[in-house]
């Protein structure tokens, strides 16, 4: 019997937490960056920002030339953090915006 209620809560708990973190909102943080000038850059700036453990991932943009870094969901965002890696991958940050987006 004891089996059996085990076998139940982890078959709710299963399917329950997906809905917990469904509709969840995850901080992302643009920054402007001067100085990609290839494929290449963008590459190497989006692995050196994966390096900092709460981003989720980091998408960079040649054309418009800014960088997107989504954080893991309840990661607190740091600005500092980012635009030091953005310096040590060779390139400038500029000025940057925190939003929030809804996980899905």
């Amino acid at each position: 019997m004891k089996t059996v209620r085990l076998r139940c809560v982890a078959a709710l708990l299963a399917l329950g937490l997906p809905l917990l973190v469904w509709g969840a909102e995850r901080q992302v943080v643009d920054i402007d960056v001067q100085g990609m000038t290839c494929p290449f850059c963008v590459h190497g700036l989006q692995k050196s920002l994966t390096k900092a453990p709460e981003v989720d991932r980091a998408d960079a943009s040649l054309k418009e030339r800014k960088v997107r870094v989504v954080l893991r969901l309840g990661a607190q965002p740091d600005l500092m953090r980012y635009k030091q890696l953005i310096l040590d991958a060779g390139f400038t940050p500029g000025e940057s915006r925190i939003s929030t987006e809804e996980t899905q």
